[in-house]
């Protein structure tokens, strides 16, 4: 997707798995993060927040019942990293993936604009989608020692840096994305990669009734966010559908350029489906089918504006997304300013967000805005402006 385009290199290359990333840990294991800062006592009201999206994507897509991985939900004892503003002002440090594409564009957008809203002094630092410059980058910004640091992570790379953040108390949130267990952060705010991959998969195995020929379309081999939910989605095809045919796994980098070249390449493959972890990808699907002259099989993504202005109004295409919200970002600075004020925090955080199909599309299109803007849009509308979204 447009979200996370990094640069690949051996730093983003995860020991041997399909899609559970780091190391042999699947991404439920890797979403417990917060053992190094101390305290961590089950929570409930956590735990159930974490499970909703889980039931509100179930609910959109009809497919009864998901099965939610267990991992560790607990809430943090953050009173170690209490301490006073300087002038009345937080200092946050921000190492973003760079402003790449629009996703990456509002995440920051959104950042500045809780930042702002906060009275918050923030410290930025732009990776511009390279694994190896964010490594630099959160090294530079612990020297100038903030209150906290929020960082989107552009792979497991960048453990050592963080866990040196830690080491000298500066409190570490991973946002948009997870890191391994170890690297000491002390809270994960994110949309769950099992909870994407798993929704995707059972979406697509309900419109083929359980069997058929379909393929897998990631991002960015060696991203997590790629890879985790295709690990998840993988697993539950072999173990819960043996009747479907994985006949086509690719990747198309979050481009919308390669994603119509990838799709092209499908479309003489008798294909019932298309299992995909981006609207960028199911843009290119629509788009290389119809111009075949052929019958867009069912696609699934995440959720932007380009991919809903080009199926508005076309009666047979089926889709089922479920969004990556780039606004996370204010989350994740909420998060960061609980912890330097001492106030408990969960471990992992699911962020909410609705899934949907077709059939409830016309709620978040939004015709007068940019192919570029993701929805459902949250960020203000002086943000958007700003940004030429609307």
């Amino acid at each position: 997707m447009l979200r996370w385009m990094c640069a690949l290199g051996a730093v983003l290359l995860l020991a041997g798995c399909s899609s559970s990333k780091e190391g042999t840990t699947s991404s439920s294991n890797s979403s417990s993060s917060s053992k190094a800062s101390g305290g961590c006592k089950p929570s409930p009201e956590a735990e159930a927040a974490y499970q909703k999206p889980w039931q509100q994507g179930a609910d959109a897509f009809g497919i009864g019942q998901l099965q939610v991985p267990e991992i560790p939900i607990c809430q943090v004892d953050t009173t170690k990293f209490k301490k006073q503003p300087q002038n009345g002002r937080y200092r946050i440090a921000f190492a973003a993936q760079g402003p790449t594409n629009s996703w990456a564009a509002e995440n920051e957008a959104a950042f500045k604009a809780q930042a702002k809203a906060k009275n918050v002094d923030e410290l930025y630092a732009s990776a511009n989608g390279d694994a190896t410059k964010q490594v630099d980058n959160i090294q530079q910004l612990a020297s100038q020692k903030p209150d906290a640091m929020v960082v989107v992570p552009m792979g497991p790379g960048i453990t050592g840096q963080v866990r040196a953040a830690t080491a000298q108390g500066i409190p570490v949130v991973a946002c948009a994305g997870q890191l391994p267990a170890n690297s000491g952060v002390v809270s994960t705010v994110t949309r769950s990669y099992d909870l994407q991959g798993i929704l995707w998969a059972e979406w697509v195995a309900k419109q083929i009734g359980g069997k058929g020929r379909i393929a897998m379309i990631s991002g960015i081999a060696g991203v997590p966010t790629a890879e985790f939910p295709k690990a998840a989605a993988e697993k539950l095809f072999k173990e819960k559908y043996p009747d479907i045919k994985i006949v086509s796994k690719q990747y198309d980098d979050w481009s919308p350029t390669k994603a119509k070249t990838v799709a092209q390449s499908l479309v003489s493959k008798n294909l019932d489906a298309i299992w995909s972890d981006s609207s960028f990808t199911a843009l290119g699907v629509y788009e290389a089918y119809t111009q075949a002259g052929k019958k867009v099989p069912p696609v699934t993504g995440d959720a932007s504006n380009a991919f809903l202005k080009a199926v508005q109004g076309k009666n047979g295409v089926k889709f089922g997304l479920s969004p990556f919200p780039p606004e996370m970002a204010s989350q994740c600075l909420d998060t960061a300013l609980d912890i330097v004020q001492g106030k408990p925090v969960p471990n992992t955080v699911n962020v909410q967000a609705p899934a949907f199909t077709e059939a409830d599309a016309s709620q978040y299109i939004k015709p007068s805005c940019s192919d570029n803007l993701w929805v459902p849009a949250t960020l203000p509308e002086a943000q958007q402006k700003a940004l030429k979204l609307c």
